[in-house]
């Protein structure tokens, strides 16, 4: 038989355990995620490129669980048995590595995204992102902590190795549009700089985006794709046009080190500066939007409270989809093979639940993330141990209830943002003094 029969025998062996899951992830784009990197599985194994796949996804999904338990419930291993030892299942990781899994997030995002795109409302014609960075620990190894490093504070460093990332995300729906990965030794900057923004986009920043080289930049990267942030407040500029009292066309100075490192740049770079009162505070924003007419100054001070939603998302990936723990993963190589992983999990439970909202015709975001990923993982973590095909049913089941998994609309922040004092368990001793 030919290598491409060999592959096709073992795909048509994998498929009927993968069946259940196709609700979640088409089989075929897990496929075209292997044959991309070379990592399609030849011999029959137990555990099948395809399985070790969705055995990644499901350490995300079941955070508190051993990998034994994930592949048991999700009934990956191939053939006759059941049973894989642990370290049979790391092996097939390590053979798997992290390519395909960043493969598939990749198709799965950008087809996810273009998918949501046609069913919400943007600003003006553009879609609406966000981008920051979030950083993870990982389990104290010698080469977690060669590879990755850890964050150094005022008087000690971090007790664990930590890896950064940065994220793209879809504030409408919280899904993850792209991402990168990186050591701690990585800035945000130097990893948001190779992230790719969707045409017909504004993206929403926060002041420690701002650098000319960056901003400038990111306008090029696809048609249309525009952004937004807060003024620092010693911002240095020179206003060119004055399309308000409270509405500018500025041109700001590039500093010696930027043109040094981009000669392109030149010696200034131009933007809008706006100026709205907020709770009796001057607020400034600056975009690149420069038409005052078809984006007014008070609405895009408004899009920018989006710029919150990623801060929520990565909540929800940490808090609920985590648990708050650390990753699994003691080698480099595994982590960024696991963080992949948690990506897909999490888009996977965003894109049901964009569903369960679609049902009951509300924002995504007004379905409670804490409550719908338990039951997505009850089912998952049930289904597959009564008979096949019950997922679909489920999930439809799942999609009547939508109705009791929504939140109450948000609440204006009535209580200032402050540092609060951490309570004291005994009081304080008070000395007489004679």
């Amino acid at each position: 038989m030919t290598l491409s029969e060999n592959l096709d025998l073992t795909l048509q062996h994998s498929m009927p355990s993968l069946a259940d899951f196709s609700e979640l992830i088409d089989f075929n784009w897990i496929e075209s995620s292997l044959k991309q990197t070379g990592k399609a599985s030849i011999r029959k194994r137990k555990l099948p490129a395809e399985h070790v796949v969705w055995l990644v996804i499901g350490l995300a999904l079941f955070r508190d669980q051993p990998i034994w338990y994930v592949l048991q419930q999700l009934k990956l291993v191939f053939g006759t048995t059941e049973y894989c030892v642990p370290s049979a299942a790391v092996q097939a990781r390590q053979r798997l590595g992290l390519e395909p899994m960043h493969a598939l997030f990749s198709i799965l995002s950008q087809a996810w995204f273009e998918e949501s795109e046609q069913q919400y409302s943007n600003f003006h014609g553009l879609s609406v992102c966000a981008v920051d960075g979030v950083v993870w620990s990982m389990p104290h190894t010698d080469e977690n902590l060669s590879h990755f490093g850890s964050s150094k504070g005022k008087t000690a460093v971090a007790p664990y190795p930590q890896v950064r990332a940065t994220c793209l995300v879809n504030t409408n729906t919280h899904e993850i549009i792209d991402a990168k990965i990186g050591s701690m030794d990585q800035g945000e900057l130097t990893l948001a700089d190779q992230l790719s923004p969707p045409p017909h986009s504004i993206t929403l920043f926060d002041r420690a985006y701002f650098s000319a080289d960056f901003l400038v930049g990111w306008q090029t990267r696809a048609q249309a794709s525009h952004w937004l942030m807060r003024a620092k407040d010693n911002l240095r500029y020179e206003v060119v046009k004055r399309n308000s009292q409270h509405d500018f066309h500025i041109k700001m100075p590039v500093s010696p080190r930027a043109r040094k490192l981009n000669p392109l740049l030149g010696d200034a770079w131009e933007a809008r500066l706006i100026e709205v009162e907020h709770a009796g505070k001057l607020r400034r924003y600056i975009t690149s939007l420069t038409d005052s007419k078809t984006y007014p100054l008070k609405a895009l001070a408004k899009l920018y409270a989006q710029r919150w939603e990623i801060e929520m998302c990565y909540r929800e990936i940490k808090s609920d989809l985590q648990d708050g723990r650390h990753l699994r993963s003691k080698q480099p190589d595994l982590v960024y093979q696991e963080l992949w992983g948690v990506l897909i999990a999490y888009n996977v439970l965003r894109r049901q639940m964009k569903y369960m909202a679609q049902r009951v015709k509300v924002s995504p975001l007004r379905i409670s993330f804490h409550l719908a990923s338990i039951s997505i993982l009850n089912i998952l973590r049930h289904t597959p141990l009564e008979s096949a095909g019950n997922l679909p049913k489920h999930l439809e089941s799942l999609l009547e209830q939508a109705r009791m998994y929504i939140l109450p609309e948000r609440r204006k922040r009535n209580c200032p943002r402050v540092v609060k004092l951490k309570p004291q368990k005994y009081p304080r001793k008070c000395q007489s003094i004679s």
